[in-house]
């Protein structure tokens, strides 16, 4: 089997209720604290208030991450990924369906998963490509992958962009709910940091990547990044992000 890219992560950018520094998001990596459990809307004072009042909570998450000095996007590809998505505007537009058989086109246009990057495009004026994508628990490989195939194709760099957020009640009792609302962004290149592994194939995972729980969050892929102590993070069962040392051969 051919090795497969290699890559790095060279910018970042993250934002949760009470986390909006790079110091509190180190911290919680290093698992020092946890993520808040309080409600708060990202400002996003960057973006014209216009659009911005077309946001909810999710979206002004996702978009605090992109406008972020840090991160310093330069119009390139951007990948959203979300398990869930803007649900609370989904789960308004269904109960409004079921009642009254209608539904609002405005805040339709907004549910859709491709919507938060969509404004934020729209307020730069830029004509960059967007992919949308949602994965029961492999959110992390799927992003990773197309990003892989973006640069495969030439460009650059790829904007990742997780985000996801609390359910509403109606679905909690069926599926995993996030702590809180969060979004974080990463800038991906060609490099020599990190490979996808398959675990059938490639060198066996650690120990400690071998004991390590799968998560349905994509929240772990950003604590991995963060915190260089583990060398691999299970993505799947067949799958796992192997960080790479300096200077391999």
């Amino acid at each position: 089997m051919a090795s497969l890219p290699e890559f790095s992560f060279r910018r970042w950018s993250a934002w949760a209720p009470a986390m909006s520094v790079a110091d509190n998001w180190l911290a919680w990596a290093r698992c020092e604290t946890s993520l808040p459990d309080h409600e708060e809307t990202a400002a996003v004072r960057a973006m014209p208030p216009l659009l911005r009042r077309r946001s909810h909570p999710l979206g002004r998450a996702a978009l605090e991450a992109l406008y972020a000095p840090e991160l310093a996007y330069a119009d390139q590809p951007i990948i959203l990924c979300s398990r869930h998505g803007e649900i609370d505007r989904s789960a308004i537009l269904l109960q409004a369906l079921a009642t009254e058989g209608k539904v609002s086109p405005q805040e339709f246009s907004m549910s859709v998963h491709n919507a938060i990057p969509g404004l934020f495009l729209i307020a730069r004026q830029s004509r960059s490509p967007v992919i949308a994508l949602a994965s029961e628990n492999r959110l992390a490989l799927s992003g990773i992958t197309e990003a892989l195939v973006r640069l495969a194709d030439g460009v650059s760099s790829v904007i990742l962009i997780f985000c996801d957020a609390p359910l509403p009640m109606l679905f909690r009792p069926f599926v995993y709910n996030e702590p809180t609302c969060f979004a974080f962004a990463l800038e991906m290149t060609a490099g020599r940091d990190y490979r996808l592994a398959c675990n059938d194939t490639d060198t066996a995972p650690s120990q400690e990547a071998d004991s390590a729980p799968m998560s349905d969050s994509a929240l772990p892929l950003l604590r991995f990044i963060l915190d260089e102590r583990e060398s691999a993070l299970p993505l799947s069962a067949d799958w796992r992000l192997s960080r790479l040392e300096a200077g391999h051969a």
